[in-house]
């Protein structure tokens, strides 16, 4: 059936402190912090956060700050088409509340929010893939489709207030999507800690080899024989000094190393302590991800516009559809739920304009 989802269609200080930055733990959490940084957040918007984020920009003369994380590429944010009118329907609404003309608002978000949101119009049998999404219906039919968006893409932020409706995607408290993005900017800014500690070490080596470089270029290789010498030089010097001064040399340099290996060691605890608090405010993944919801988080995820083939072979093999299937369901939601960035290449979710629509 052309359009259906797949999964109708397919079944202690003990080490020596002058290498401390070696340490194969350090390392790990370096590897993991890379691909923490190689693709961004996903978050979904609902229109309780809509309002509620107007509101702060109105008073403080910039947009939210979950706004800006997502201006800056750290979070990229999706809606639900039904929940985008939704929202534009109630814009007046909020302008009054809000005492401000409705033109004002119109102009604000269709410039400050509209262009940072992909909008994403799930037909009704995508809706249905995920039990928690059907769960919210029952609460409450207008935010289904903001659930059902949302179950497809988890792990993810969901940007909402709504606590209540919610509840099935483990939303428990009204703040929890923006505590989330507070979370995922204190993880951020703990990586580039623990990232600016790591690369202190290197640092002169870099410096020198980039100046050797930068002279190599402009005099000949003779500087990198210079620099040879400069180092077997100081190699020299040091084995020569009194006792009394090479002591002072060592212990300077192990103060050094184990400071930096504190400062390393608690960007570390900083990280995890952020990521577990946001591991726990993220709507979470499904105890069975689908083929189908396989699809949109690597599109939702991933950097570029990715052809059949190219996400097939990104996909985990136990959810993997065939090629053909794939580029049949991709052409067959194409202009609602992907948007094709390029002939047989697709991203998911499309660009939306409400000033023309505001202006009749």
């Amino acid at each position: 059936m052309e359009g259906a989802p797949f999964d109708q269609q397919v079944g202690g200080y003990d080490r020596p402190v002058a290498a401390w930055w070696l340490d194969p733990e350090l390392r790990m959490a370096l590897d993991r912090l890379a691909e923490l940084h190689r693709r961004p957040i996903v978050a979904v918007l609902d229109t309780s956060c809509v309002r509620t984020g107007l509101a702060q920009q109105l008073k403080n003369g910039v947009p939210p700050a979950s706004l800006r994380t997502v201006q800056e590429g750290m979070v990229r944010l999706f809606m639900e088409r039904d929940t985008l009118e939704e929202t534009c329907r109630k814009l007046p609404v909020f302008a009054d509340q809000l005492g401000v003309p409705p033109s004002q608002l119109v102009e604000m978000f269709a410039t400050d929010w509209l262009p940072y949101i992909r909008v994403v119009a799930l037909p009704d049998h995508l809706r249905e893939l995920d039990e928690r999404a059907a769960a919210v219906h029952l609460l409450d039919a207008d935010d289904y489709p903001t659930a059902a968006l949302a179950a497809l893409l988890s792990p993810c932020i969901l940007l909402t207030h709504n606590y209540k409706h919610f509840r099935p995607l483990g939303i428990r408290e009204p703040s929890q999507g923006v505590n989330a993005v507070i979370a995922a900017i204190d993880v951020t800014v703990g990586e580039r800690r623990f990232q600016a500690v790591a690369t202190v070490p290197a640092a002169p080596i870099v410096a020198v080899g980039a100046g050797a470089k930068w002279v190599a270029d402009r005099i000949g290789p003779v500087v990198w024989v210079i620099v040879g010498l400069l180092i077997v030089g100081g190699v020299v010097a040091y084995r020569r000094q009194p006792p009394e001064r090479k002591d002072t040399i060592k212990r300077v340099a192990g103060d050094v190393g184990r400071f930096l290996l504190e400062e390393g060691s608690r960007a570390a605890n900083a990280i995890d302590h952020a990521q577990e608090r946001f591991d726990s405010y993220v709507v979470p993944a499904p105890a069975h991800r689908t083929a189908t919801a396989a699809v949109f988080r690597e599109l939702a995820m991933g950097s570029e516009s990715l052809s059949a083939q190219q996400l097939s072979d990104a996909l985990d093999v136990s959810v993997r559809p065939a090629v053909s299937a794939l580029r049949v369901f991709l052409r067959a939601n194409k202009t609602t739920v992907f948007r094709e960035a390029r002939r047989g290449s697709f991203v998911l979710g499309m660009r939306y304009s409400i000033r023309a629509r505001a202006a009749t």
